[in-house]
């Protein structure tokens, strides 16, 4: 069978791929200030905290990182096809590993550092830059008692997305040869894809790798250099899943068809498996039904926001925009400094004593404005541009750009 080249710009699952990246201030900011965290998070939290950041964090975290990883799998897909196996590869060493090994060597360190001293400052109540080793060791011996994960493991903290994307596309010539197979099967699978139920299954199977995990949630395990299996798999699903859509684009037109009764599922289903899963993380591993419900919510809610995201990028932002150029072009950027920026917002404002919403404001509003004034005059039109886009940008603020707006692309 002849190969199909995609020639169509997606705007709109640029737009969602670069605000899938600014969520991330957003969610390591609520973290700062959650009032119960997860049993796989033993971290402190602020003293000022709210159960509002609880709900946001487990709403982002409920869909932004399967999002995300449906979203590589289909533009790695639509790469392969334009330039094969070996030229992708080629090109993601260029773009995600060596970016990423520049990262663990400028960006880790202080991301580590500055978390770090946020924990030490609520558990001991110092407030030091160079932290004390000692208080370290027992903070970290705490940690490993809670978790059972063992002491004194070195973690990779948000850089695990680059890294488990590197080991995903080690995929990248077997999930090749199947896509071609499965052309054969091209009507059978666009039926299915086409039917909204398809979610019943796609959740089922997500359920299942949720398993291992306590409370039906994605907590644990991945933020450590060992790959961690369970989140490899869970993980490694939505980006095979998302490297398929791209073939069989069935899927894009159904979410986009569907959205409102994505939406509706989601609403339904959000505060369902949040409560769920906090059940299940009171139970302590001692019911396996209630373990079972919370899993098929999380599964369920997942998909329903992953339907919802994708399908309103579709139907309202797939058209040019300043704004989306921006949006997107930044992001990397964003994601790579936003870390290091919220610990240090956060934990210097652990001294004074204001509202948690206050608090959570005042981080991202700090985090965004240094992100983005350090990309644009620090980063897109220098050889760090170069490095992480392979090339140099030189974009206007969004709000300056007076290019004529453009008609849509048709869905």
């Amino acid at each position: 069978m002849s190969e199909r080249t995609d020639d169509r710009r997606y705007y709109g699952l640029d737009a969602l791929r670069g605000f899938m990246m600014m969520l991330g201030i957003v969610l390591h900011a609520a973290l700062l200030y959650l009032a119960a965290p997860p049993p796989a998070i033993p971290m402190p939290t602020d003293r000022n905290n709210s159960v509002v950041f609880d709900l946001i964090f487990n709403f982002i975290h409920d869909f932004r990182m399967p999002a995300f990883f449906v979203l590589a799998g289909f533009f790695t897909s639509l790469l392969v096809e334009k330039r094969g196996v070996q030229g992708t590869l080629k090109n993601r060493v260029s773009r995600i590993l060596f970016p990423l090994l520049a990262a663990l060597v400028l960006i880790l360190p202080p991301t580590v550092l500055l978390m770090s001293d946020f924990m030490l400052s609520l558990h001991f109540g110092t407030h030091e830059l160079i932290p004390n080793l000692a208080q370290l060791k027992i903070l970290g011996e705490e940690i490993a008692a809670k978790t059972g994960q063992p002491a004194g493991r070195p973690p990779i903290a948000h850089l695990w997305f680059l890294y488990y994307l590197c080991m995903f596309y080690l995929l990248l010539a077997p999930l090749r040869w199947l896509v071609k197979k499965s052309r054969r099967l091209d009507a059978a699978l666009a039926r299915v894809l086409a039917q909204p139920t398809t979610i019943i299954a796609l959740s089922l199977w997500t359920a299942l790798t949720l398993w291992p995990f306590k409370g039906g949630q994605v907590h644990e395990g991945f933020v450590y250099f060992t790959p961690h299996l369970p989140s490899l798999l869970y993980y490694g699903t939505f980006f095979v899943l998302g490297f398929g859509f791209h073939t069989h684009r069935a899927f894009l037109d159904t979410a986009a068809r569907y959205v409102w009764t994505m939406a509706t599922l989601a609403v339904l289903l959000f505060p369902l498996s949040t409560a769920l899963s906090a059940l299940d993380n009171n139970a302590r591993g001692g019911s396996a039904e209630l373990h079972a419900y919370s899993v098929l919510a999380n599964g369920l809610c997942t998909w329903a926001l992953i339907y919802f995201f994708i399908g309103a990028a579709l139907r309202f932002f797939d058209r040019p925009s300043p704004w989306i150029e921006y949006t997107s072009q930044s992001a990397y950027w964003v994601f790579l400094i936003h870390m290091p920026l919220v610990c240090l917002a956060g934990w210097w404002l652990l001294q004074f004593d204001l509202h948690a919403v206050f608090k959570f404001l005042l981080v991202c509003a700090f985090t965004s404005v240094i992100a983005f004034l350090t990309f644009h005059y620090g980063v897109q039109k220098t050889w760090i541009g170069s490095f992480l886009h392979g090339r140099r940008l030189n974009l206007v603020w969004p709000w300056c750009d007076r290019r004529s707006a453009v008609q849509p692309a048709a869905p």
